[in-house]
């Protein structure tokens, strides 16, 4: 069976690799981004960067 997952990509075209001790690490590379087995996941993260870090992102399909 086949899950769908997720990855947050923001409008500058970076993914978002890692937000830890309020340090945010992006990369041009999908294969660095940090991937979400649950929607509900990513939207709340996409919410806490929003507020804290002041950052826009879309939530995209990630295919394997």
């Amino acid at each position: 069976m086949r899950t769908t997952k997720f990855v947050l990509f923001t409008a500058d075209n970076k993914y978002v690799v890692e937000y830890l001790l309020q340090q945010l690490i992006l990369s041009d590379s999908i294969t660095e981004a940090l991937i979400f087995e649950e929607y509900d996941l990513a939207v709340g993260f996409r919410k806490m960067l929003a507020k804290n870090c002041k950052l826009d992102c879309s939530i995209n399909t990630y295919i394997e």
